[in-house]
């Protein structure tokens, strides 16, 4: 007799120990990552999908110098919105639609 409610005793126990619930262990607070600032006034590089270059007319001047990748343009980000980008490149402005723009590289200085 004294085992069989040794047995429920040990089994109440244990029943409690799993259902009840367990206090979360402390976690070292995640590190802060700095907020991004916004790239508008820097000179970037913007990498376009092929097929809106393809269709974009040709509104610069040639290039004069230096190697510049396809499928890219240069220039100063003068707005960057939800809509999309606008660069400023001397006397032009590229108005880029933003479900075309594949990656946006800016130079910190």
């Amino acid at each position: 007799m004294k085992t069989k409610i040794c047995l429920l005793a040990l089994a109440g126990v244990t029943a409690a120990v799993t259902l009840i619930p367990r206090q979360a262990e402390a976690q070292p607070p995640a590190a802060k990552t700095p907020p991004v600032e916004s790239p508008v006034g820097l000179e970037c590089v913007v990498s376009v999908e092929i097929q809106a270059w393809m269709d974009r007319p040709l509104l610069q001047p040639a290039q004069q110098s230096g190697f510049f990748p396809d499928y890219t343009l240069r220039g100063k980000i003068v707005e960057l919105g939800p809509e999309g980008v606008v660069l400023k490149d001397g006397n032009f402005e590229n108005w880029i639609s933003r479900d075309k723009v594949l990656s946006i590289r800016v130079t910190r200085n």
